[in-house]
């Protein structure tokens, strides 16, 4: 029995790989099962990561809500803060008006007691020249003695 070339080629291979599969099979199923640990720890540390940034973004979005209150508060003390300063603005600007109010009515009190004693000052002076002119026109040297006794009498008897 002869058997032809093809079938010959055939056999070939089927031993080949018989004999040269059993080899190459245990050097593939090493290398795939080395690929497959590979894999498996780049999925465990990819886990891990994410499991890591996972936490980092919950920390950073409890850190951003707490720095959201924060200013917040900040914000609100502000506004507290500017409303005070306003009120004590407005009541020392009112001080100031009643002081500056003040002044002004002792400026004008003194000026009036001014006045008024410059009108009397000038009302004695007209009625001391209106007395010596009264006196120089119609009171002649014997009436002027005969006051004059009579006034020096009053006084005597009076003392």
């Amino acid at each position: 029995m002869e058997l032809s070339q093809s079938t010959w080629v055939a056999i070939a291979f089927v031993i080949f790989f018989i004999l040269i599969g059993r080899k190459s099979f245990k050097i593939l199923s090493d290398i795939l099962d080395q690929r497959k640990e590979s894999i498996k720890e780049e999925l465990e540390q990819a886990i891990q990561l994410r499991e890591e940034a996972q936490s980092e973004l919950n920390d950073s979005i409890i850190k951003q809500k707490e720095i959201n209150t924060e200013i917040e508060k900040i914000l609100v003390e502000a506004k507290e803060t500017a409303k005070k300063i306003k009120l004590e603005a407005e009541e020392k600007a009112k001080d100031i008006v009643k002081r500056k109010e003040e002044q002004a009515k002792e400026k004008i009190n003194a000026s009036q007691s001014d006045t008024i004693k410059k009108i009397k000052q000038i009302g004695s002076r007209v009625a001391i020249l209106a007395s010596e002119n009264y006196i120089k026109e119609n009171i002649d040297d014997a009436s002027s003695k005969r006051m004059l006794e009579q006034t020096t009498k009053e006084i005597n008897n009076k003392l």
